[in-house]
């Protein structure tokens, strides 16, 4: 995978983690520094998941010993409906007038520990997806998610407004343009 796309997809999955922590800091009072380990936990979480479905996804990709290049494009295809799934999945709430989105409180370990791991789910299926056509540095992922997590939280708890679905719809194009790129690539 270039690294052009990865960094890409770690900005889009970044800027879902940014959301998700504003809303849940503004809705919880926690000082900025536990703030911090909460964004840095679920950083760490969302990239071992990441992680995870990487190593599974390029196990269950499909390979030929005779011709390497022979399923490029399947395995670019199963890549593009992951992505088409959580793209769904991650922007289907935000376009409701009234969107119900869940909020976390951060202040208690086993909330925080429930929020990473309910949102990493959609970390590891781009990870099973990734796994399928390449790999991918899960540092930027990392970086990423530690930036615009701790963005979010210091903007949640100044009650900064932001406008989630814009935000939300620039996360889902960049994630499908890193998976039709995979396809055109293929």
């Amino acid at each position: 995978m270039p690294i052009a796309s990865t960094i890409i997809l770690a900005l889009a999955l970044g800027i879902s983690a940014m959301l998700l922590l504003h809303r849940c800091s503004e809705q919880s009072t926690i000082q900025l520094l536990p703030g911090i380990g909460v964004v840095a936990a679920t950083a760490v979480i969302h990239t071992l998941l990441f992680w995870l479905g990487q190593f599974v996804g390029s196990m269950l990709s499909f390979q030929s010993e005779e011709d390497p290049t022979r399923y490029t494009d399947v395995n670019s295809y199963i890549f593009l409906g992951l992505t088409a799934i959580v793209v769904l999945k991650m922007l289907a709430p935000y376009l409701r007038r009234e969107p119900r989105l869940p909020v976390f409180d951060l202040t208690q370990h086993l909330a925080v520990l429930a929020m990473a791991v309910s949102t990493g789910t959609n970390v590891l299926l781009i990870g099973v997806g990734v796994g399928f056509v390449g790999s991918s540095s899960p540092i930027a992922l990392l970086v990423a998610t530690l930036v615009l997590g701790t963005l979010g939280l210091m903007f949640g708890r100044q009650k900064v407004e932001l406008r989630p679905r814009r935000w939300m719809i620039i996360a889902s194009v960049l994630l499908l343009g890193v998976a039709i790129a995979a396809v055109i690539n293929a």
